[in-house]
């Protein structure tokens, strides 16, 4: 019985020991590459360093070796790198999916200006005022940072933040037409009609109108969709009434120039009963005009 149990264990053993040679020869990491998802500008011609800097233990197990760590490595010494996965191909080589995170939002910390993308991860840090950028990324205000000494390639932690891009790119409007469309976002709290505190959304527009998306954190795609709707037909209501109880005359008419400056409301209605839950409520006011 002894004898048969030894026999047992020491083909357990040599079992065991294979597997452990072919871990470290035939599953040892000997390639790292890089598959860029997306076209580059600021990364162009940069694979090897990026594969450098993930500092990979070639010779190590690909079964068992962490990825965590090389890809936060990664993407602290590139910014502009998302890491989307890294891939094991076996039997022994790496491929670091990689896409280049584009300059979304602008920042104004500190006397610098911070260039984010929509992950709010810190792109590059400038001196000087956002007027002063060649470039224009979305300037957004209103946010509170609690690290705003962030370097590049670190995140910002923003207490209020809000995924605008997101929003419109549901809406099929990418980044460059956003750029095209948002010259600055402001978020802060207002109270609303019931004396309720929301976070709301001012969003200036290059042709002067300004966006107030109230209670921005509820169904905000909806209310981009509206946005956008009055946004393309608002110089439609050129001569109609502004009251549209009263008639359009003297100064109750929609000028061009009453538009370019106009002041849209858009908000969820606060009861649900009878509406989409697509549906809001939307108000249009001259920008000297209490609402």
């Amino acid at each position: 019985m002894k004898k048969k149990l030894v026999i047992i264990l020491s083909a357990l053993g040599g079992v065991v020991a294979v597997f452990v040679i072919l871990c470290f020869t035939l599953f040892s990491l000997k390639t790292v590459e890089v598959d860029f998802r997306t076209s580059t500008a600021v990364l162009t011609g940069q694979a090897q360093e990026i594969v450098e800097s993930g500092e990979f233990g070639y010779g190590g197990s690909v079964l068992f070796m962490g990825k965590k760590n090389p890809t936060a490595k990664i993407e602290k010494s590139f910014p502009y790198i998302k890491v989307i996965n890294i891939e094991t191909v076996f039997p022994s080589k790496y491929v670091i999916h990689v896409s280049e995170r584009q300059q979304v939002y602008a920042l104004e910390l500190n006397e610098k200006v911070y260039i984010c993308d929509e992950d709010f991860k810190v792109l590059e840090v400038k001196e000087g005022r956002y007027e002063d950028l060649e470039t224009k990324p979305i300037l957004f205000k209103g946010l509170r940072v609690n690290n705003s000494n962030a370097v590049a390639g670190e995140f910002l932690d923003v207490e209020n933040k809000v995924d605008v891009y997101s929003a419109f790119v549901k809406n099929n409007r990418l980044l460059h037409e956003q750029m095209s469309i948002i010259e600055s976002i402001e978020t802060g709290v207002m109270k609303n009609d019931i004396n309720v505190q929301e976070q709301y959304l001012a969003i200036k527009t290059y042709s002067g109108q300004t966006f107030i998306l109230k209670n921005a954190v509820d169904r905000l795609e909806y209310k981009v969709m509206h946005m956008l709707r009055v946004y393309s037909q608002i110089y439609s209501l050129i001569g109609s009434a502004i009251d549209r109880d009263d008639l359009a005359e003297g100064d109750n008419v929609w000028t061009k120039e009453k538009l370019d400056s106009a002041r849209v409301e858009i908000r969820s209605f606060y009861l649900p009963e009878g509406h989409e839950e697509s549906d809001m409520r939307i108000d249009i006011y001259p920008q000297n005009m209490d609402n």
